[in-house]
């Protein structure tokens, strides 16, 4: 079941799609033309004890602005998959020409014959708005629901009125929602902020458990890539390329996305789920308000991604701005592949060849090093199927698990190679793998200097590859040594 939902800008779309799925996902703020392109969630629902599946989308403002024709385009494409329409409208401004003229388009479509459409009167958060209803009966709708989404308000009748209306049939399932399985506005925010980690303490103590037991069989969950860079630079080009329609608006005009868009697709016959960021702009370029957002969206996509594409534009060459979101995916430990894109403005240039410019790049970006590079030319489909091999292949570098037998072993015979202080290496293990992370115990951490912890990771990355991901190695002191040795 697809719920899709409409309206003109600064209505509480945002809003009410947040307070529907759940979470925060949307990015909501009194500007109007924060959302543009569509946005796709999968939600659970419990209802009288019983659970349903249904996927949420939230699109733009219809109406005025530089990106009307595109949000029209994003919001047409959802209302062919809908199930069930909610038309949003608000209380306190009362019908607008943009109502109707959203209303009218509804109308023009042809889609109420085949699809049920709800007027949702938001805002109504006061007994004071109630009276202001009977202004809202004008467009003919046979189901008018007052809700306030920011206070949660009416919003459980909404839910109970689409499961009514759509006739949906509740899933197979034997569990019963919980407390937690409850939205709270206040919780919402921290539930956004904490990412999946398996990075462990720097501080762990030497007899704490290993994060992962080496017998249990690793189950992969879908990879999500985010598709991060400067403003402009193709990345929704490249998002579309890879799905094969326009999924993301794009323009020449800087800063069209805003918001992460989360999108899965089967590419090349492996499931992924991809992430379209806001470019990111320098701080001094960088307005209150909309981008501010967007910066912190790109940030939380990164957190909870596997892997980056860095989009660089190969016209333009890197910026700093390019090293400072390099160093950001590196901090938050997602893989990375470095995408050199519109290679094709290159081709008349005879003497910047790939291997010119690749020299040229890994000057400028020297601390990913270890991070693969690819050329493309997304608006033109080219250099795509290579980018998928190496996606596959670094997901796979990541995944890659080492057993405290060989690891403890191989730190040994490393540190007998560079070991400026005299450090004594005791049990080694593997705690993570979103990054590969390692923790060494020795006898005094002191001892362990720049130059040893880049010689180990250099010989890790030679011995088992990790092409793509950041390795963090962490040094604890250990308070058993005898006991420690293998």
């Amino acid at each position: 079941m697809n719920i899709v939902i409409v309206g003109r800008p600064n209505v509480g779309k945002s809003s009410l799609f947040n307070r529907l799925l759940g979470r925060k996902r949307s990015l909501v703020l009194d500007t109007p033309g924060v959302t543009r392109d569509r946005i796709v969630e999968p939600a659970t629902w419990w209802i009288s004890a019983e659970e349903y599946h249904l996927n949420l989308i939230d699109t733009g403002g219809l109406g005025e602005g530089r990106f009307k024709e595109e949000i029209a385009y994003q919001v047409n494409t959802a209302l062919q998959e809908a199930t069930i329409v909610l038309f949003v409208m608000d209380v306190r401004t009362g019908i607008t020409h943009a109502d109707e003229d959203v209303f009218n388009e509804l109308r023009r479509s042809g889609l109420q014959e085949n699809v049920p459409v709800i007027g949702v009167v938001n805002k109504v958060d006061h007994e004071s708005f109630e009276d202001d209803l009977s202004e809202f009966y004008k467009f003919g709708l046979e189901t008018l629901m007052p809700v306030s989404a920011e206070h949660n308000i009416g919003i459980e009748d909404l839910k109970d009125t689409i499961i009514h209306m759509t006739s949906a049939e509740p899933v197979e399932s034997s569990r019963r929602p919980t407390e937690d399985e409850a939205f709270d506005e206040d919780d919402s925010d921290r539930e956004m902020e904490e990412a999946e980690s398996d990075t462990p303490d720097a501080e762990l103590a030497p007899g704490d458990d290993v994060m992962e037991d080496e017998n249990t069989p690793y189950i992969p969950r879908t990879p999500s890539i985010a598709i991060v860079g400067q403003p402009n630079v193709g990345k929704s080009t490249l998002l579309n390329a890879i799905l094969g329609e326009k999924r993301a608006i794009v323009s020449p005009i800087a800063g069209t996305t805003v918001d992460a868009i989360d999108t899965k697709i089967n590419w090349y016959g492996k499931d992924y789920i991809l992430i379209d960021t806001a470019g990111i702009r320098r701080k001094n370029k960088t307005e209150q308000g909309i981008e501010v957002l967007s910066v912190v969206q790109t940030r939380k996509a990164l957190e909870r991604a596997d892997l980056a594409l860095l989009l660089i534009d190969a016209e333009k060459g890197v910026y700093d701005q390019d090293e400072k979101i390099a160093g950001l995916i590196e901090e938050v430990g997602s893989s990375v592949i470095i995408v050199l894109n519109k290679w094709d403005t290159q081709s008349e240039n005879d003497e910047f060849s790939q291997k010119a410019a690749e020299e040229m790049l890994r000057k400028q970006i020297r601390f990913l090093n270890w991070a693969p590079l690819v050329f493309t030319t997304a608006k033109d489909s080219i250099g795509l199927d290579r980018l998928h091999r190496m996606v596959n292949y670094v997901i796979e570098q990541r995944r890659v698990r080492v057993s405290t037998r060989d690891l403890t072993e191989f730190v040994k015979t490393e540190s007998e190679i560079h070991n400026p202080h005299n450090a004594k290496f005791y049990l080694s293990h593997q705690t993570g793998r979103n990054p590969p992370t390692f923790v060494a115990h020795v006898n005094d951490p002191k001892k362990i200097d720049f130059s040893l912890s880049r010689h180990l990771i250099k010989a890790l990355r030679a011995r088992w590859g990790f092409l793509g991901s950041p390795i963090r190695f962490h040094f604890v002191k250990s308070k058993n040594s005898s006991e420690r040795r293998l």
